[in-house]
């Protein structure tokens, strides 16, 4: 958790890719930018939902900018379940920014507050605590995002084949890692979805599944006692050797070493 002032904007790096989930809450000021080439601009209150590997482009701010952040791994991300909620919340990848009320920003920042206040005090239930707290602010979070939508512009054909697409990958990735169950499930061509798919995420759906595979592996190396091979049948793989050499591809480090921290 983090809350930024304003900064020379030569400082910024132009481009950079998300290595956590996060949502960045504009208390006062603008901010411009794009993520996965989706254009957002938006003026306090206002929030920005970041996905892990996304791709943000940073274009400008007013001088009296500030934000607060909330980020977090895609390794608590999975023991929130947030990802299991692609179908409600779709909406962030397609429309990043969302436009908030000085009533529900307040309401955010008594959040931010107390988590901050816990991350600072050693007790035995902090890490629990914490984490329901920022599951109760995503549901409050989403509330108020789909309360908002029937305002909005209707989602476009790409964006809402792209929600049901993450969803489906969600929930089914250890079964199927193949793209043309997919489009099967969604009686669309692979090229068809694929194509919706890179427009509204930025990355293909190829790599789409590849994420969720690797989210779900680090979730029960680091979190599990589940031997690797164990590991490797629940996510659907021939064998270990094949998970292994998946896994050195997509982290760059055996499953093993990956598990002991080397």
């Amino acid at each position: 958790m983090a809350e930024i002032g304003n900064y020379a904007e030569e400082g910024m790096p132009q481009y950079f890719r998300t290595s956590h989930y996060a949502v960045l809450f504009v208390t006062q000021g603008t901010l411009s930018g794009k993520i996965n080439m989706v254009d957002f601009e938006m003026k306090a209150p206002a929030a920005v939902y970041i996905f892990n590997d996304h791709v943000l482009h940073y274009n400008s701010s007013s001088p009296d900018l500030k934000v607060r952040l909330l980020s977090f791994s895609p390794v608590i991300a999975e023991e929130l379940s947030l990802s299991l909620h692609y179908d409600n919340v779709h909406y962030a990848y397609a429309r990043p920014a969302a436009q908030l009320d000085e009533a529900s920003m307040q309401t955010i920042m008594r959040y931010l507050d107390l988590m901050e206040t816990l991350m600072h005090k050693e007790s035995q239930g902090r890490r629990t605590t914490i984490i329901k707290l920022i599951q109760s602010l995503s549901s409050f979070l989403y509330e108020f995002h789909a309360n908002s939508l029937s305002s909005q512009k209707p989602f476009s054909r790409s964006e809402e084949l792209a929600g049901q697409f993450l969803s489906l990958v969600d929930m089914h990735c250890h079964e199927h890692h193949n793209i043309k169950w997919y489009a099967d499930a969604l009686h669309l061509t692979p090229v068809y979805i694929s194509n919706a798919v890179k427009q509204v995420t930025g990355r293909t759906a190829g790599d789409n599944i590849t994420d969720c595979l690797v989210r779900k592996a680090k979730s029960l190396l680091l979190t599990s006692t589940l031997s690797v091979q164990q590991i490797s049948d629940r996510l659907g793989f021939q064998n270990q050797s094949h998970f292994g050499t998946f896994f050195r591809r997509a982290v760059g480090m055996s499953p093993q070493k990956f598990r002991r921290n080397d």
